[in-house]
């Protein structure tokens, strides 16, 4: 099923067309990150106007035996096309024109990383290899940090990528710890790497630790910052500011109580120093009036406490 009938004919007869038509590529290395577009090119000549019905165009997964695509005779054959590229395949017709065979795959998958191999006959015949690679850097790493007591506390940094990284510990001084480190490989979805790493270490609160994915295939790295931080800490601070409200309110209640009772004894004082009135009426209202002032004070009083310890 795999590969179309001229490419056999232009394998067997290669070393006689070879001389007449020459097909090369731009680039004969591609790197493209997983998720995003590429487009491999491989060119040709073409004198005068491109006949379409006269053109034949392949491309396939050398290392895997794979068809890609084929454009045979100026017509799409995709009847054979392997089922990891289907959907995701389009060649550029508009660029034949110019004698450019371009090719784009979307959604870049780690599958796709290989040898690709540009056939094209027209008149002639000849063909070029592109080797793609895939990338899948360690963008995201997932931190922990548990306290363990005793001042020990057990770190973890967890992210995918591929190709499998290195991970590097470090302290704040930058002192090598990755002896200390336990680290784990597993395989994730679309053959990507899990890496996970785990380092376990006294140390005080206030301290700062440093895991680093290194990717050696690709030149590249990501790192994290770890930050240990007492996490009784907040609860404490919590206790204590509840501590002091409570203070605060019960201080406001004893002296609003206080400040009510000095009212009460002042009210009598006066009574007991007030010159007699003939109307019984009048002793009365001035009773009432001064309670009245002294209850208002007492409720003033306390709302302001109050009033202060919610902003406080």
């Amino acid at each position: 099923m795999g590969r179309p009938l001229f490419l056999y004919v232009f394998l067997f007869y290669w070393h006689f067309l070879n001389a007449l038509f020459t097909v090369e590529a731009p680039q004969s290395l591609c790197i493209v990150e997983r998720g995003n577009n590429v487009t491999m090119e491989c060119t040709f000549p073409v004198n005068g106007k491109l006949e379409f019905r006269d053109l034949s165009v392949s491309w396939d997964k050398k290392d895997e035996l794979k068809q890609v695509y084929v454009l045979r005779k100026g017509e799409e054959d995709l009847k054979n096309q392997h089922n990891d590229f289907k959907g995701r395949i389009k060649l550029l017709k508009e660029n034949l024109n110019l004698g450019q065979s371009v090719l784009q795959i979307t959604d870049v998958k780690l599958r796709d990383a290989g040898i690709y191999r540009c056939v094209v006959a027209y008149g002639g015949a000849d063909y070029k290899t592109i080797h793609l690679k895939v990338k899948a850097p360690y963008r995201i790493i997932n931190q922990g940090v548990e306290s363990t007591g005793h001042n020990e506390w057990k770190l973890t940094c967890q992210s995918e990528g591929y190709p499998a990284a290195e991970v590097i510990w470090q302290n704040r001084n930058y002192e090598d710890l990755t002896y200390k480190a336990n680290t784990k490989f597993e395989t994730a979805n679309d053959q990507l790497y899990r890496v996970t790493s785990t380092l376990t270490i006294k140390s005080g609160i206030d301290d700062i630790f440093y895991c680093i994915f290194w990717n050696k295939e690709l030149q590249e790295n990501t790192t994290a910052i770890l930050h240990l931080a007492d996490s009784t800490e907040g609860i404490l601070q919590t206790k204590s500011r509840r501590f002091v409200g409570a203070t605060l309110i019960a201080t406001a209640f004893v002296g609003s109580v206080l400040l009510f009772l000095l009212c009460i004894r002042k009210a009598r004082a006066n009574k007991g120093n007030r010159t007699p009135v003939a109307s019984p009426s009048i002793a009365k209202l001035a009773k009432d009036k001064d309670t009245h002032n002294c209850r208002d004070a007492f409720f003033e009083d306390r709302e302001l406490k109050y009033m202060q310890i919610e902003k406080t």
